[in-house]
């Protein structure tokens, strides 16, 4: 399988390179700017602004499958996801390209009853401390998405990211439980984004992982 990735560059990203990579998968990796890091000689790697159409024509160029794992730092001021997976799912109908996996977070837009109250409360005050307009830019990402008509969308939706060693004991589901203690790891996100790539689960829907 090839297998587009924006992303490329954070920490999940990586993750998932080095989990793709070990399963055989072919990347045509995105960065905004040279990749300071080593890739897999099998990878294609193009650089370009999300804003350029060709470079996300060419990252999607030939794939089989879409995996999008940007999103902002805790300091950041500029909103890009919404416009970035737009501009995406635009070049993805031009090409045909129907299976799209778009990585947010578990306290990104509605909040359904599998998650705890005190996640609610934590949202609050994540979203009173985050500059003006990017919550809403996390939940028009998601949006987009769910609207897309794209037949294989699916939306991922952790708890706390952590930098512990890979896992295969993970849940994956539209209702799973969700409270202040789940947690995933990146490598063990990566791992269950390589399965449901690879054998996918969940085709238009919005799912909670975590590890058990």
């Amino acid at each position: 399988m090839i297998v587009s990735v924006f992303g490329a560059s954070g920490r999940t990203g990586q993750a998932f390179i080095e989990a793709a990579s070990a399963a055989g998968l072919t990347l045509r990796l995105h960065y905004r700017a040279k990749p300071s890091d080593q890739v897999p000689t099998s990878s294609t790697v193009v650089v370009g602004s999300l804003n350029d159409p060709t470079a996300v024509r060419e990252v999607l160029r030939g794939a089989d499958a879409c995996v999008v794992l940007f999103g902002p730092r805790p300091d950041a001021r500029i909103p890009f996801c919404a416009a970035a997976t737009k501009q995406i799912i635009a070049s993805m109908h031009t090409q045909s390209l129907q299976r799209l996996i778009v990585v947010t977070g578990a306290m990104v837009g509605d909040m359904p009853g599998n998650v705890a109250i005190t996640m609610r409360l934590m949202r609050l005050m994540v979203q009173r401390g985050a500059h003006e307009g990017m919550v809403e830019d996390r939940i028009e990402q998601e949006r987009l998405v769910r609207t897309s008509r794209l037949e294989g969308w699916t939306v991922v939706k952790p708890p706390r990211l952590t930098d512990d060693p890979p896992s295969d004991a993970v849940d994956m589901a539209p209702n799973l439980s969700i409270g202040m203690r789940s947690r995933i790891s990146r490598a063990a996100l990566a791992a269950a984004l390589v399965r449901e790539v690879q054998s996918p689960q969940h085709a238009q829907q919005a799912v909670y992982v975590a590890q058990r």
